[in-house]
């Protein structure tokens, strides 16, 4: 999403809007090939459509049955395909992925300084793809060690300019129709694009395990307000100057480190009461989350939908952040029968 949004605001109950119909099909082929007993490659294809979701349909889902116009159904195309090695002391996945999403639907409501109201922001012909790389491997080191590391590597990017219609929402009068939104090649929120681990395993032949990992997390993007991409929010800003850039730039958040240590134990009952016919056990585990304490890491963020059309400050309405919890923790007993 653009931003977070709510309100309480309720009318009338005045019947069943005009129902809206989509016809949507979803394809989905894949085929692996075994090079032979440890080395294996596989290829899979997407193709779909997909409704749009209610509150994306309707300009303002709150107060009255207006439909976005020019509705349709988002399509989506995607690819992924990659090579696997199961060997007894060394497993391997290397893969690659490539998604495409065309025409989706954003509808949404916030008070635009412009205009001096609370205004509907419906986007149409949103285009997205999402590109990356995923790389695996395990290895046994042996009495009863084993590290695994992980690398994760995406790109996640609008690839057209959206078009706008912005309408009053207390009057449906449309002020602005078809507007076009500059956000072709900023990034898509929502997380980290590039993520890493390097895990240590110890399992004793005593039944009990300790697991710490290390991660580093990178490349995490504020989601973009698309009011400030457009011509009117740098109108009389000079090009490329301070102002328009801090206007312009999308933010990137600080890469982050984290910890975590999981253990465990199982206790096999049976040992101390042989009289039991089935296999029983005891397990116990622990796990503790972020072990360092970080709380600066932000998970994602937004900028506000609220902008300074008159000075065109980009700090007037500053960007709202989520953080990640400091040091989480859990503690678990089971009873397990086989």
């Amino acid at each position: 999403t653009y931003g977070d949004w709510s309100s309480d605001v309720c009318s009338s109950d005045l019947g069943e809007s005009d129902k809206q119909s989509f016809v949507n099909y979803a394809l989905k082929a894949g085929a692996s090939y075994k090079l032979n007993g440890r080395n294996f490659v596989y290829l899979n294809g997407t193709s779909l459509s997909r409704a749009p979701l209610f509150d994306n349909s309707f300009v303002s889902a709150r107060t009255r049955n207006d439909v976005v116009s020019d509705l349709n159904s988002e399509n989506i195309y995607g690819i992924d395909g990659g090579y696997m090695l199961k060997a007894p002391r060394l497993k391997i996945r290397a893969a690659g992925y490539y998604t495409k999403f065309n025409d989706a639907t954003r509808a949404l409501s916030f008070y635009h300084e412009e205009f001096r109201t609370l205004v509907n922001y419906s986007i149409t012909n949103i285009d997205v793809s999402h590109t990356g790389v995923e790389l695996s491997g395990e290895v046994d080191l042996g009495k009863g060690l084993s590290a695994v590391a992980v690398a994760c590597m995406g790109r996640y990017l609008y690839t057209d300019r959206p078009l706008a219609t912005v309408t009053l929402d207390n009057s449906a009068e449309v002020v602005a129709s078809n507007q076009l939104v500059y956000a072709k090649n900023f990034h898509e929120a929502g997380g980290p694009e590039n993520a890493y681990t390097l895990g240590f395993n110890y399992r004793s032949p005593k039944f009990w395990f300790v697991n710490l990992n290390f991660n580093y997390f990178a490349n995490t993007w504020t989601d973009i307000n698309p009011a400030r991409r457009t011509e009117s929010a740098v109108t009389l800003v000079g090009y490329q100057t301070e102002q328009w850039d801090k206007i312009i730039d999308q933010e990137k958040n600080s890469a982050q480190f984290t910890m975590d240590l999981f253990a465990g134990y199982s206790w096999r009952v049976n040992n101390k009461y042989k009289s039991l016919k089935k296999q029983t056990f005891i397990v116990f585990n622990l796990g503790l989350t972020n072990l360092l304490n970080n709380t600066d890491m932000i998970s994602s963020g937004f900028e506000q939908l609220r902008y300074d059309f008159t000075d065109k400050n980009p700090d007037k309405f500053p960007s709202k952040y989520y953080y990640s919890y400091g040091t989480t923790y859990y503690a678990s007993i089971a009873w397990r029968m086989n």
